[in-house]
């Protein structure tokens, strides 16, 4: 069985689509734990779902962010295995069955998929998909030790309830990152990417969201994290510490960019991924020349 983790804040709507995405799976031996982060009650919501799946729900009487969420799941979930599934996005109907066939029969610990990056609400893979970004990055160990290039949404791994492992409650973002990393080193969870595009993460214009926020705050959010995450896992290898400084000054770029009232456009971070996977795994250096051209093609000249 896989326990899907839902954690929701005040967004029923879209809380709507995800549960009936779930409806729509191929793979049907689930089960769905719906943790309401100190919002309004979602009863009413997820009430109807319980004729389509094995439901939960967790209300909490206080906000204590995603991370508290996610591990409030987990600690409730039965299953063999976890996927994790924000409330504004959705699985496509082949994901669960796809991501269960690699776990079963390749021996996997930890399987992701491919996400569809899309600028408007989905039900299924569309057919402009190509005009999209996506997030379909193969594994490699040490890149993970610089980027996060998983999307959550699109992992579904062995149930680790019984571990000491949690998401980090004191991280405001890349919780997710720092996860993965306690799951392949901690844990030695065998990890391996599906050639499949199989879920929606949902950026839509005009919608406030993490990435939103956090790119219109200095020092970033994600540059504060960055650091956090590259000193609780310290590294020796002089390629992964030559990428891990370029990361460094992609920060510092885009933190001067932000101050001088200048928007970092939200594909940025896909083109510096694209960037350093294709250049990590061809065994290759980076240039920190580059970065304005990554962090807003439009205007290369820097942040003035």
């Amino acid at each position: 069985m896989i326990s899907v983790v839902i954690p929701t804040f005040e967004r029923p709507a879209f809380l709507q689509d995800a549960l009936h995405s779930l409806a729509t799976q191929l793979f049907t031996d689930l089960e769905v734990i719906v943790i309401n982060d100190g919002g309004q009650s979602v009863a009413s919501v997820v009430e109807p779902w319980r004729r389509r799946f094995p439901l939960t729900l967790i209300e909490s009487d206080r906000r204590g962010g995603v991370s508290a969420a996610r591990n409030a799941g987990i600690q409730a979930a039965r299953g063999d295995y976890l996927a994790f599934l924000d409330d504004d996005d959705v699985f496509f109907p082949g994901h669960l069955a796809t991501a269960h066939e690699a776990l079963i029969h390749d021996m996997h610990d930890l399987v992701y998929l491919g996400a569809v990056v899309s600028p408007r609400r989905l039900r299924d893979l569309p057919p402009d998909w190509q005009s999209m970004r996506v997030k379909a990055y193969p594994f490699n160990d040490d890149f993970l030790l610089v980027a996060n290039f998983i999307h959550t949404g699109s992992v579904v791994v062995r149930n680790f309830r019984t571990s000491s492992i949690r998401f980090d409650e004191s991280l405001t973002c890349c919780e997710d990152w720092d996860m993965w990393l306690a799951l392949r080193h901690h844990l030695d969870f065998r990890v391996a990417h599906v050639g499949e595009l199989s879920t929606a993460y949902h950026q839509v214009p005009g919608m406030a969201g993490l990435v939103t926020r956090a790119h219109s705050l200095t020092p970033s959010p994600f540059s504060l994290a960055r650091r956090r995450i590259y000193a609780r896992w310290p590294v020796k290898d002089d390629v992964v510490t030559h990428y891990r400084q370029w990361m460094t000054r992609f920060d510092a770029y885009c933190d001067l960019h932000i101050a001088g009232g200048r928007i970092v456009p939200a594909g940025s971070f896909d083109l510096v991924l694209t960037y350093l996977h294709d250049n990590l795994t061809a065994g290759r250096l980076v240039d920190s020349a580059v970065i304005p051209e990554l962090v807003c093609p439009a205007e290369s000249d820097g942040p003035g």
